[in-house]
């Protein structure tokens, strides 16, 4: 018997692992090693299964949200964040022509929690981990919990005193926090409550490119510098799916693709469904998209990019599928801690926001 069962093992488990400090507690992963997992038509949803979720990959974006409704994150949590994860703005050496491009054209630089000093500038953060990048095994690593990998979760049970987790063999735990994600973590209640699965956000994103001699983006790091323009923002993006696009037409090399993401705070208009995800371009995101891909066309012609290609619709950050609950409770002693509590799109890189939010839940409701 356990006295903490967590499921899950991306940025909000591992925390919520360090953070217990207990050796009286598993770590319950579905996966092994982390592989990418497209859902959905008309948005492409991407989330990932394995040992570390989706922040593997990640591109190391730190940013500071003022506020997450429905949750007071203390401000001197940020500051523990930044120290934990070593998060620093990048030097001028990491920058390109094209980051200082846009710098002279009001952007501002991205803090990272990348340690400069170990990057070697391949470019291939959101393709394969490196020592370099923080990630949520290094809080696992930190964590005295036992781990647990190729587990699936068929179902929870209370038993009098104790869950049982129900998979290939039971595991039994006082207390159980579920931090498989919004679309995993939904897909454990989809049938506790008519509310679970809906109100999915994904903070919708497109990257407009084109070519642009000896540029090297693709092996500089993306996303180094960013706008912020309320509900969307711009930030510079190697996108193989221009690559391939532009491959079909004309002989070019990935060394001559420059591109820049467009973001979007999108509307909670999602369902998570037991075998799909079904998830729209609403009128008013299609609105905020334009807007975005107007801004980022503009800075690209500036730069003497002729013509211009857009990738399709995605979306890397779930979220709200249980907006519903508050104070991290489904009922006593089983508790959600993930992006699936978040009220709606954040439209901006969420990871710092979920560590200050298992941080919290550990040390203000556990």
């Amino acid at each position: 018997m356990f006295k903490y069962a967590i499921i899950g093992s991306g940025v909000s488990a591992s925390t919520v692992a360090k953070e217990l400090n207990d050796d009286n507690v598993i770590v319950i992963e579905k996966g092994d090693k982390v592989v990418y997992q497209n859902e959905g038509k008309n948005v492409e949803v991407i989330h990932t299964k394995g040992l570390g979720g989706s922040s593997i990959f990640s591109l190391g974006n730190a940013v500071i949200l003022k506020k997450i409704e429905g949750y007071k994150i203390k401000r001197d949590l940020y500051k523990e964040i930044w120290e934990e994860l070593n998060i620093k703005e990048p030097s001028e050496e990491f920058l390109s022509e094209f980051d200082n491009f846009l710098l002279d054209r009001g952007f501002k630089k991205m803090s990272k929690f990348i340690d400069f000093d170990k990057c070697n500038k391949c470019g291939l953060c959101s393709r394969k981990p490196c020592e370099a990048k923080w990630t949520p095994i290094n809080y696992l690593k930190e964590s005295r919990a036992k781990i647990v990998k190729n587990f699936e979760v068929k179902e929870i049970v209370r038993e009098k005193d104790h869950f049982i987790i129900e998979g290939d063999y039971k595991i039994r735990a006082e207390k159980v926090i579920v931090s498989a994600g919004a679309i995993g973590t939904a897909r454990l209640f989809l049938d506790k409550d008519e509310r679970v699965g809906k109100n999915l956000f994904v903070d919708t994103f497109v990257t407009v490119g084109g070519i642009l001699k000896d540029s090297h983006l693709n092996k500089h790091l993306s996303m180094l510098v960013y706008k912020d323009y309320g509900n969307f923002i711009l930030s510079p993006h190697y996108s193989k799916l221009i690559y391939g696009e532009i491959k079909k037409e004309r002989d070019v090399e990935e060394k001559d693709i420059v591109g820049i993401m467009v973001k979007i705070k999108d509307e909670n208009d999602g369902i998570v469904l037991k075998d799909s995800v079904k998830k729209e371009i609403s009128r008013e995101d299609l609105k905020i998209l334009g807007r975005g891909i107007s801004k980022a066309s503009k800075f690209l012609y500036d730069l003497g990019v002729e013509e211009l290609y857009i990738t399709r619709a995605r979306g890397s950050h779930p979220g709200g599928t249980l907006s519903f609950i508050k104070d991290f409770s489904l009922e006593e002693d089983l508790y959600v801690c993930d992006s699936s509590l978040f009220k709606d799109s954040l439209g901006k890189p969420p990871i710092v926001s979920l560590i200050a939010l298992a941080k919290t839940f550990v040390r203000e409701y556990l």
